[in-house]
């Protein structure tokens, strides 16, 4: 069922009596309560007060379990808005009461439970995303549909760009699964996580969020967040302002079974500092500390009503602190990175559908070794309503520029360009086919086509059956590429220089669903495979001969190659069922069976069974408690499995008055603790006690 524009729907005649329609935001639903209201023109003498009453009684009697979920709004999927149940896309929607429940650090503590979502990890605790099995690099992250991108430069294994938004600031996060790179380009190999912001509110409006959170076990590993969100006009109907900042500080946990034993090097000698003071386990960073400062400034200009400039400005700050012990060498992390940039764009809304301008820039700089990337990107979309197409075109032009020592001229750059259009059919009321496609051009490897079909069809009211195609591709990065690039790897025992001979990484995705959705429960299935070819991989250590020698450092070499191609195929299903406002269930299931085709075996860090269990209660209307789990299956590290766990944590919230409220709970109730000596790349932090409160007004 596609989106109906405004243009579209007809007045309707008047009638008597009509239903007074009220509504609220509960969990991740709009729920709606109809009840009658008595309406009467100047012929019709008033109904008798008495009876009236008696009768409203018994209708709201009536109406009582009338109380229906609307599905949220979604726009990633298509760049118009869409209902999340019939987008053509599998879409997971987080809401904000989904933010306020429990406490959520970066973008990794908000969706780790989306079906279809698991979390990879880099070194010292640093995470990334991954969506039915794809690697953390190819899940594009948005900001209101603006890319963000700290890959190139920042550090290797960042995961910067996940930490990016104050909570208190985010209205929704869309997360999309599946090839995007119609629609997005680069990066959208495995899907899109679309941080969408509050609007700009037409009266004065504000909150504070602030949580502090400690482990139980371990050492350290305190932390304190605060996000704040400032919004009204200062010119009524013209100039609109928002503000939104947020500070945060997490000491380094240091999570060691034996921490008081040292820590011993290859030759069985205790490791020492500079000083000569021994390092033992208790000093290292299970998970490194972080200090987080950001914030933004956006001004709303309404020339008309039908249009709107935005000019936005936003700077953020962060610092990583830790000592580490890393493939036999010792060191204290001190990492800093600076990122600004700046937002210019019209939108408008005309009689035959809207458009949008805008272009920005993001500036990273690395504080520690000088590095710095510079991205600019000018795009421009229009969609139209023309009969029983939606028509959407834009293209879009991104210049990266990258500055570093690691390279021998100081520096690397590229620039492409795209053209993409997509059209939305409805070609009955329950079928609409949607199909797009994207043509890119890249400065080093030409022109790309990507083309995207989706079907949607609801042969009944609550049955939704979808279907499509996508497919996506990731151009190497600069590093990758170039032959000046240098970075350490092995775990400082060897280097990785780059290929200019690579080819773009690419996927084909195919996917399967029903959905059924009922007054109080839903049920929904998916099946999906993505076949990935010239996966770009860096071959190195036993068997493998460098490509030459590091003449500073003495390191072997290795270089980045198109080795692979894999297939990852599952299941997703889901289910929730409410029972009244007081009790509602839901969980999902994820069964991922991932191959390296070339070799014929099973890719590591990737668990094929993940089930996510979630019980809400709301008691009494200011009280909310929820208990949720999180079973992990067991997956290969090198080439060993390692077992499965399962987490389980638990809270709840309660509002003293309208605009102030508190929460507190458990995280990890059982103390499940995953460590890097028993094979696991991820290691999950102890039982953690959080509280919070919020004000708003």
């Amino acid at each position: 069922m596609r989106a109906v524009h405004r243009d579209d729907v007809s007045p309707r005649p008047f009638r008597a009596p009509r239903l007074s329609v009220t509504w609220k935001w509960v969990g991740s639903a709009l729920l709606l309560t109809m009840t009658p209201a008595w309406a009467q023109d100047a012929a019709t003498p008033p109904p008798d007060s008495a009876a009236a009453e008696q009768q409203a009684e018994q209708a709201e009697t009536a109406l009582e379990d009338n109380i229906f979920q609307m599905a949220p709004v979604v726009v990633t999927a298509t760049r118009t808005e869409q209902d999340v149940t019939s987008a053509p896309a599998s879409v997971t929607v987080v809401t904000q009461e989904d933010l306020k429940r429990a406490p959520v650090g970066d973008l990794t503590d908000a969706i780790r439970l989306a079906p279809g979502i698991s979390l990879t990890a880099g070194s010292q605790g640093r995470r990334g995303i991954s969506i039915r099995g794809m690697d953390s690099s190819y899940t594009l992250i948005l900001v209101d549909g603006k890319r963000v991108n700290s890959l190139e430069a920042v550090f290797r294994h960042n995961d910067f760009d996940i930490g990016l938004i104050p909570t208190e600031g985010i209205e929704r996060i869309e997360v999309v699964r599946g090839a995007m790179s119609s629609l997005y380009g680069s990066e959208a190999l495995g899907g899109v996580i679309n941080i969408i912001t509050k609007p700009i509110a037409p009266k004065w409006t504000g909150g504070i969020d602030l949580k502090a959170q400690t482990p139980t076990v371990g050492a350290n590993g305190e932390e304190l967040r605060s996000s704040v969100f400032l919004s009204g006009p200062l010119i009524e109907d013209t100039l609109s302002l928002k503000v939104t900042g947020g500070f945060n500080h997490r000491q380094a946990w240091n999570g060691a079974r034996n921490p008081g034993s040292p820590v011993l090097n290859a030759d069985g000698a205790p490791v020492t500092r500079e000083d000569g003071s021994v390092v033992n386990h208790g000093d290292l960073a299970t998970l490194e500390g972080r200090n987080d400062h950001n914030g933004r400034l956006s001004l709303n200009w309404t020339p008309t009503a039908q249009q709107t400039i935005t000019a936005e400005y936003g700077r953020a700050y962060q610092n990583r602190i830790g000592e580490y012990y890393i493939g036999g060498s010792y060191g204290d992390a001190d990492a800093v990175v600076h990122r600004n940039d700046a937002v210019l764009g019209h939108k408008g809304k005309w009689d035959w559908g809207n458009s949008e301008v805008r272009g920005y820039w993001e500036g990273l700089e690395s504080g520690v070794d000088g590095l710095t990337q510079d991205n600019i990107v000018a795009e421009a979309n229009a969609t139209a309503y023309l009969g029983i197409n939606t028509l959407t075109v834009g293209g879009e032009a991104r210049w990266i520029d990258l500055k570093s020592d690691e390279f021998t001229s100081g520096g690397a750059s590229v620039h492409q360009q795209a053209l993409y259009a997509q059209d939305e059919l409805a070609l009955m009321d329950k079928l609409t086919l949607l199909l797009g496609a994207r043509l890119d051009h890249h400065e080093n490897f030409g022109l790309h086509f990507t083309p995207r079909a989706y079907a949607v069809y609801s042969p009944i009211t609550h049955l939704t059956l979808k279907a499509g195609v996508g497919t996506g591709f990731k151009a190497p990065t600069l590093r990758q590429m170039s032959t000046e690039s240098l970075v350490t790897s092995c775990r400082g025992r060897c280097g990785i220089i780059g290929n200019p001979d690579l080819d773009p990484e690419k996927s084909t995705n195919f996917e399967v669903s029903a959905n059924w959705t009922m007054t109080s429960w839903a049920l929904s299935a998916t099946v999906f495979q993505n076949n990935i070819r010239n996966l770009i991989d860096t071959p190195r250590g036993t068997g493998v001969e460098p490509v030459g020698t590091d003449p500073a450092t003495g390191l072997p070499l290795y270089v980045p190659r198109n080795v692979n191609r894999a297939r990852l195929r599952g299941v997703e299903a889901t289910a929730s069922k409410a029972f009244g406002n007081v009790v509602r269930l839901s969980a999902n299931y994820t069964f991922l069976e991932s191959r390296d085709l070339e070799n014929d075996v099973q890719l590591a860090y990737r668990p094929k069974h993940t089930l996510n269990g979630q019980i809400d209660l709301t008691p009494v209307d200011k009280l909310k408690a929820f208990v949720r789990g999180q079973y992990i299956g067991p997956q290969l590290s090198g080439t060993e499995e390692v077992e499965a766990y399962a987490l389980f944590d638990a809270g709840a919230s309660y509002d003293i008055s309208k605009n102030f409220g508190v929460n507190a709970g458990v995280l990890n109730l059982a103390n499940t603790r995953t460590e890097d000596e028993e094979g696991y790349v991820f290691q999950e932090r102890g039982r953690t006690l959080y509280a919070g409160v919020n004000a708003r007004f």
